[in-house]
């Protein structure tokens, strides 16, 4: 095949447009060098989970809720000071430097205090360090342009997402678990280096300058806009229902009385599993979706095709049916609903996109987290009480999913100074 011809369908795949691959090339590349480093910190991260013990990950995940709340003033200090440049340097180096230090810390074995800080730290920096990622593409393009791009921009870290996991299983024995830290880093600082280079076709000057604001503004700006609430409430939701069916897959799986090399197998092959369906919804399905059915039916179907599962485990509780529940909504969660989401923080100002979003997305998806696993722990139920509590929940998700499609449309029509964004008109925005 000619390039030119293949060029021509590369573009007609991504929805890319004249001006646009140079951005969209190195917004791929950020975020798959981003999420190849996230995955092979990922097991790492499992493995902590093990030395810290099923029945405490509770407890865990109340330290990660903790460490968000110390780290959003941070941020929100940084964001308010710093120009886009600094603060992804700032962010971005920090994580490589803490990164080492456990590296230090753990050379020798894991002791339980180490297993605990690190599970918890990679739980933060994860949300941290990908909201970040996301709040520079909303900076970078205009609405429809997310909607066209967003999904293959997505696909970029679900690529990563396969490498990650074999760059640990072909390198774990070689390196070490504590080696692996540094294979991650060097990974997130390539990433860095893409991500510096990403200025949109549409981008203005005042991208790249601190969005001032007090450093609790994004608290502030969640609670005042009905809008961002509704935001806030779809990531907590969320969090809530994948909570509940993470800690019955671990229930199951324990019972199921598997071997070590049997779990991490299973895992493996789930985690290959979702990331291949992310791929190909982020790649060919995604982007179609937000253009010609809007962002409300987009966020709306994953929650919709998930009580068909649920409906399942609660009539026939079993591991197999918790394993598909969990590739439908990691890989709807990846492939779907986190590129709609994105592509709702386009119609909203800079401030906001920097501040509100982070709290969103890092205080409020972990209090989530938080919130689903004392939830869990409190009721006792069995598997056929947790899929009928599930149900609820991803009916609500679909109900808001629709409403923030039909604000999001009102939001990014909205002139300045009414709820519009004030940046250059672009591509206008057609579908909600």
């Amino acid at each position: 095949m000619p390039v030119a011809s293949w060029v021509e369908r590369c573009r007609q795949l991504s929805g890319c447009r004249a001006g646009e691959g140079r951005a969209l090339f190195w917004s791929f590349c950020g975020f798959f060098f981003l999420l190849a480093g996230y995955y092979v910190l990922r097991p790492v991260r499992e493995e902590m989970g093990v030395v810290i013990g099923p029945e405490n990950l509770q407890w865990a995940f109340s330290l990660t809720l903790g460490g968000m709340l110390a780290i959003v003033p941070l941020y929100g200090w940084a964001a308010s000071r710093l120009s886009r440049r600094r603060l992804l340097l700032t962010v971005f180096g920090c994580t490589t430097t803490v990164l080492a230090a456990f590296q230090a810390w753990i050379a020798g074995g894991v002791p339980l205090p180490a297993a605990l800080a690190l599970f918890v730290w990679i739980s933060v920096f994860n949300l941290v360090v990908v909201s970040l990622f996301w709040t520079v593409m909303a900076d970078s393009f205009e609405h429809a342009q997310a909607r066209r791009l967003f999904g293959m921009i997505a696909a970029g870290g679900s690529t990563g997402a396969l490498i990650g996991p074999t760059i640990t299983a072909l390198s774990v024995h070689a390196v070490g678990v504590h080696g692996l830290l540094l294979v991650a880093a060097a990974l997130i600082l390539s990433s860095l280096l893409c991500v510096l280079r990403v200025r949109g076709p549409n981008a203005h000057g005042g991208s790249g300058q601190p969005v001032g604001g007090s450093v609790f503004a994004g608290l502030a700006e969640v609670v005042g806009s009905p809008y961002l609430a509704m935001i806030a409430l779809l990531a907590v939701l969320q969090s809530v229902v994948g909570t509940f069916v993470y800690f019955e897959q671990a229930r199951l799986v324990k019972a199921a009385a598997l071997t070590a090399e049997s779990r991490t197998q299973l895992f493996a092959m789930l985690d290959l599993g979702v990331n291949l369906l992310a791929l190909a919804l982020q790649a060919v399905v995604a982007g179609r979706l937000m253009q010609r059915l809007g962002l409300g039916i987009t966020l709306a179907v994953v929650p919709l095709l998930l009580t068909l599962p649920l409906a399942a485990l609660a009539a026939m509780p079993a591991l197999a049916t918790v394993l598909c529940i969990q590739v439908v909504a990691r890989a709807g969660g990846h492939g779907l609903l986190r590129p709609a989401r994105e592509a709702l923080f386009t119609a909203v100002d800079r401030e906001p996109r920097y501040k509100a979003k982070n709290v969103i997305d890092t205080l409020l998806s972990r209090a989530g987290d938080a919130l689903g696993g004392w939830l869990y722990a409190i009721a006792g139920l069995a598997t056929t009480g947790v899929a009928l509590a599930a149900i609820p929940g991803v009916l609500t998700l679909a109900w808001l999913g629709l409403q923030l499609g039909n604000r999001y449309r009102r939001q990014a029509a909205a002139p300045t100074g009414e709820g519009g964004t004030g940046r250059p008109a672009g591509d206008s925005p057609t579908a909600g």
